[in-house]
Parts: C-alpha cells; structure tokens; sequence
C-alpha cells in the first residue's frame, strides 16, 4: 500500500513530527510505502473559485504539483495537524480548499484520517474540521479505538502520551486494512459505486413552501 502522510506543522522537529514518525514505523512493519509531505511555512492561498481550474490543467495558483501527484498514487492518505486557535493549521484547510476544488477526482472514494495535537482543548474540533471536506469526495474516514488525537507542545511531551500513540498506531493499522480491503475488491471486480446525477436544491425556496 501508497500511503500519503501529509504534515500540517511548520516545526520540523514538533510534537507533529513524532507522530508522523509513529506513522511511518506503523506503516513500514505492515509493508506499505509511506510518503510524507511537509506543508511547512510557505504562505498558501485559499480558493478563490476563480474557475481557473476547469480545463483541466490542475489550480491556477500553481503550488499543488507535488502534493496532487502524491494524492492521485496513494492508497491512504492521513493528515497530522497541530491545533491553532481550535482550529487545524490555516495552511493546510488553504491547500485542502484547493486540492479538492481542482483535483477531486483524485480523493474519490480513497480512505482518509487525521491526527489532532494540541495542549488542552479544541483538538478534536481540528480533526473534525479537516475531516469535514471529505464529506464531498465520498472518502471513508478512517477511525481509531479512540479520537486521534495526541496532547503535546513538542516531541518529548508526545512521547509521554503514551495512549495517543497508542491510538495512532492503531489508526495505522485500521488505514492498511481498509485500504487493503478496497484493493482487493477492485481486483475481485468491486468498483466504487456509481453516484447519482446531482440535485441542488435552493435552501431558501424549501421555506416558501
């Protein structure tokens, strides 16, 4: 298995970091290829829906490259957030606005996850509010025995919580399985069900009923 580890934090040797790396040896005892990509500390736009996309050619913007091309060859992909403000990184929910405006086809029905870290409260609502995009791509959220989530300021106070890691490894393990069970039902002639035309319906005129 291609599995996608994306790293929302802009500290390359934070609390984030220890947990992508709990990942990586997760994933590595399973056999799966493991890729990560930082989002670092370069500036990201959100989407302005300038339609830019539409011909096909990827976002406008220019910035996706590497990170559309490793989420088209994954088989997983998971997602490692510090919490800012109760929320996930801006700069990840940015990328996220982007990618899924001009690369959906990509994320169609591929399990997804996301780790929160955070020192006391709100993380869950990081997690919850990545998570929440993929809503739109009709991708599994994959779960663990508990929340993802892992309460540290930086790598040594991640090591000492010791049931987030826990919680990570076995967030790892549910991913290979679930990615592995798609696999083979695509080899088994099981391919992802056919969505229906779209409906929108004007929320408003419900009302005037």
């Amino acid at each position: 298995m291609n599995i996608l580890l994306i790293n929302a934090s802009p500290h390359k040797k934070g609390a984030s970091a220890r947990v992508v790396s709990e990942l990586w040896d997760s994933f590595d005892a399973l056999g799966d290829t493991t890729i990560e990509l930082d989002i670092g500390i370069e500036a990201r736009s959100a989407c302005t829906a300038c339609g830019g996309c539409k011909g096909g050619g990827g976002c406008i913007i220019g910035d996706l490259g590497e990170f559309a091309s490793a989420v088209e060859s994954a088989n997983g992909i998971i997602f490692v957030t510090p919490t800012y403000y109760g929320g996930a990184v801006g700069s990840l929910t940015a990328l996220l606005s982007r990618l899924l405006y001009s690369e959906k086809r990509h994320f169609l029905y591929k399990p997804v996850a996301t780790v929160g870290i955070g020192r006391r409260g709100c993380i869950s609502s990081a997690v919850d509010q990545v998570n929440r995009f993929f809503h739109f791509t009709s991708s599994p959220i994959v779960t663990s025995g508990y929340p993802p989530i892992v309460y540290a300021v930086d790598s040594a106070s991640a090591e000492r919580d010791a049931e987030g890691l826990q919680n990570v490894r076995s967030l790892a393990r549910n991913m290979h399985w679930l990615a592995k069970c798609i696999e083979r039902g695509g080899s088994d002639g099981i391919s992802p069900p056919e969505p229906e035309a779209k409906i929108s319906i004007d929320i408003p005129s419900l009302s005037r009923r």
